[in-house]
């Protein structure tokens, strides 16, 4: 190993924890008199003052990185302590100097800060003897704290729409799971500043807390020990193992993101017609590029949430529903490490390079699987949905295959064109099934995930065949990973039936028995789709609640969670079997 990351290690390993504290301490006082400045209706104090205040957190961070240089050895360490830390002493000189004339920059500054501190914390934890899955699970449940009190600002609601702290914790673990349920429209609910929080907490969400503080630390050059790689590749499902290939997947994540993300913004701004049913203020060209970012964000990540009045119900045969909205699910839900595998196979083909050293560069096993499943459960919920609409509910079957392709897409968002409380009953139970799957492993959708699905279906067909092992394309799937596929279903199955199980309880008075919209609910919190048949406002406070631990749990993944609660005592491994025994099945 290097002297600079010989170095990079120690200062982030081996700091005193008062350091580490400091320097969190200061990112965050960074940060109040924003919060004072935009949080409230009414200003609370001189912008002056403000001003001050937030250049003199922002000047005070830069002490205990002092502290820690002076710690780090004689006159070269501290030379290769600042060079190491210079984009963070730069950034912060900068602001210092510039944030009098732009308090953003103040702001964007502590945000780095923050995120630089964090990720010195997450190195420091991730060495230690903690399951990666419960930090993992804390993570999350920080940021829906932080989120939750950013929404209980005044600036974050109309002044007459207050929201309470129910409702608040609701609609930021909604954001975070990249759902889409909400108990108040989005548009209407939440004011510009509450709804750029929402936004913020999407983008979190899709990325994950962990991912996020990896990419940070890898463009800063930081080096991860054995420990922190495993913590930060095990709970998000990238299933990429090695410090080289973690660091450069993380920042493919960023960018791949960002960039699809800004393409459907401009796709959007310009092919949105000048207004429609339902829709936001788009007259200015702010308020319009606003309204474009914010729904390209909330497509890419799977999210559904829209500050239109009906989501998309107002374009609902506009071709930019039917083209940009669904381009933008499918990269977001078919999952990082398929999108990358194409990237390289479609690269190698412009360059004309079939080879990597012995290694052809071509579609692997696992992106073959997901493209294909994808591509049937599509068929099926395409066909179901258009059955359901032409023959039960007598849609015009040009209106009905409209409505069919975008719906289809919807098992992972909760975006939609017709309300599904309008839809048949074929077509609903379609969308629970579809739902339920939700979307691939390494992408920013909830469900057991298709992967998972894929490796059952393979089992049975392997099984009917008289095969003894699952195959696929000549390739044999382990048993381990079949039997922890068919552990996912069985943990997925029974928190979406507990979740319906505790709603049918609960909301048993305002439904009138009714299952139906209960099922849908319940699936669609624990896909994390969003999709809703119109109970989500009308959720009584144990419902709510309910609600919220199904998003939760559905996003964070049942495996993470199990994870979480049981790897906290070392698990013993018997050291012994039993004789074979035989039950009978049938």
């Amino acid at each position: 190993m290097s002297n600079r990351r010989t170095l990079k290690v120690r200062e982030e390993a081996g700091d005193a924890p008062r350091i580490l504290l400091a320097r969190e301490i200061m990112a965050t006082l960074a940060f109040v008199p924003t919060l004072l400045h935009f949080g409230w209706r009414e200003p609370v104090l001189n912008q002056g003052l403000l001003h001050v205040l937030q250049i003199v957190a922002v000047a005070v961070f830069v002490i205990p990185m002092v502290i820690s240089m002076r710690r780090s050895g004689g006159r070269e360490a501290q030379r290769r302590f600042l060079i190491s830390h210079s984009a963070e002493v730069g950034l912060v000189v900068i602001a210092v100097g510039l944030s009098w004339s732009w308090f953003g920059l103040a702001l964007a500054t502590a945000a780095l800060m923050i995120v630089t501190s964090l990720r010195v914390y997450l190195v420091v934890v991730s060495n230690k003897k903690l399951p990666p899955g419960f930090i993992f699970v804390g993570s999350f449940l920080a940021l829906i704290v932080v989120g939750t009190a950013g929404l209980m600002l005044p600036a974050s609601t109309p002044e007459d729409q207050p929201i309470n702290l129910l409702d608040a914790s609701f609609t930021i673990t909604s954001a975070i799971s990249q759902t889409g349920l909400t108990v108040r429209p989005t548009g209407e609910g939440f004011t510009r500043f509450g709804q750029v929080i929402i936004l913020i907490w999407i983008q979190f969400g899709a990325l994950g807390i962990l991912v996020f503080g990896a990419v940070v630390a890898t463009l800063l050059g930081s080096s991860f020990g054995v420990r922190a790689t495993q913590t930060l590749g095990e709970p998000t499902e990238l299933g990429w193992a090695g410090q080289y290939s973690l660091g450069r997947l993380v920042v493919f994540i960023v960018v791949i993101t960002h960039g699809l993300e800004l393409l459907g913004a401009v796709a959007m701004y310009f092919s949105w017609p000048e207004t429609w049913l339902g829709a936001p203020d788009i007259a200015s060209t702010g308020d319009r590029i606003y309204h474009c970012v914010f729904f390209a964000v909330s497509s890419f990540c799977n999210a559904g949430f829209s500050t239109t009045a009906n989501s998309y119900e107002g374009l609902r045969t506009h071709w930019t529903v039917h083209t940009i909205l669904p381009a933008l699910i499918l990269c977001g839900s078919i999952g990082f490490p398929v999108l990358d595998n194409m990237a390289r196979v479609a690269w190698a083909r412009i360059r004309g390079r079939w080879a990597q050293g012995r290694h052809l560069i071509r579609l692997n096993v696992n992106t073959k699987v997901i493209l294909t499943t994808t591509a049937c459960l599509y068929l099926f919920g395409y066909g179901t949905i258009l059955l359901s609409e032409t023959v039960l509910e007598g849609v015009p079957i040009s209106v009905a295959a409209l409505d069919a392709h975008v719906m289809t897409f919807q098992r992972t968002t909760g975006f939609n064109t017709v309300s599904p409380n309008d839809m048949g009953l074929l077509a609903q139970l379609s969308l629970i099934f579809l739902m339920f799957i939700g979307g691939s492993p390494g992408s920013v959708a909830g469900g057991v995930k298709v992967m998972v699905f894929a490796v059952l279906a393979m089992t049975v067909w392997s099984t009917l065949h008289g095969r003894g092992e699952t195959e696929v394309w000549g390739r044999r799937i382990p048993d381990e990973i079949v039997r922890k596929c068919a552990t996912i279903l069985a943990l997925c199955l029974g928190i979406a039936m507990i979740s319906a199980g505790v709603l049918a309880v609960t909301e048993h008075a305002v439904q009138g028995g009714q299952m139906g919209p209960i099922l849908f609910e319940a699936v669609s919190a624990f896909g994390t789709t969003g999709l809703s048949m119109g109970i989500t406002s009308e959720l009584s406070p144990a419902g709510r609640i309910t609600i919220m631990v199904t998003m939760f749990i559905g996003r964070v993944g049942a495996l993470a969670i199990f994870a979480a609660l049981f790897s906290v005592r070392p698990a013993l491994r018997a050291q012994y079997s039993y004789p074979t025994g035989d039950v009978v099945i049938y």
